[in-house]
């Protein structure tokens, strides 16, 4: 809309300039209408990239009033020694501490070995939820250090939780142990 009427001054200028020109008015006088155009559409312009930039600001500061906050007991968690083939669990607890709704979107850990489940439902202000991580130890010897991205809707939009341990040779499995 604001592009049409941009155009259409400078058809209105055009046409202006010609007519004056056909009916024998001073250059002079052209010129100083052409100027008085111009100064409008160029302040048109300013005006609409003005805007543009309060509704930017605005926007920003609203998104920024719509992020929740997520508050955890621990980030990172030591299962101490792990038998291999063992797997072991723990439970991430966290407080939405913001005044909007945290919505978790996901639970991505760094490695095929962790299996992750989280609480699916927007967690109300002060109210709490869980993330599960459960590590297969089969196949990983030796010190273990693996992460988890947690992504909802919180500033940066994600956030890392992670868990180590010493994985020694020789389980036979079984159940998940929790800690």
């Amino acid at each position: 809309m604001k592009m049409n009427k941009i155009i259409g001054t400078f058809l209105i200028l055009g046409m202006s300039s010609f007519f004056v020109a056909c009916s024998g008015e001073k250059a002079s006088e052209a010129s100083t209408d052409e100027t008085s155009a111009s100064t409008e559409v160029a302040n048109t312009v300013t005006d609409d990239a003005s805007t543009a930039n309060a509704t930017a600001e605005t926007t920003t500061e609203e998104v920024a009033a719509n992020l929740a906050t997520i508050e955890f007991e621990e980030t990172v968690h030591d299962f101490g020694n792990i038998k291999e083939g063992q797997k072991v669990e723990h439970v991430f607890k966290f407080k939405n501490t913001g005044d909007t709704p945290l919505i978790l979107t996901g639970v991505q850990p760094s490695c095929g070995c962790t299996a992750s489940d989280y609480t699916k439902d927007p967690v109300a202000p002060g109210k709490e939820g869980t993330i599960s991580l459960t590590f297969d130890s089969k196949g990983k010897p030796g010190t273990v250090n693996k992460t988890a991205t947690v992504k909802a809707n919180i500033e940066g939009g994600q956030t890392i939780i992670s868990f180590k341990g010493n994985v020694e040779g020789g389980a036979t499995g079984g159940a998940p142990y929790k800690q």
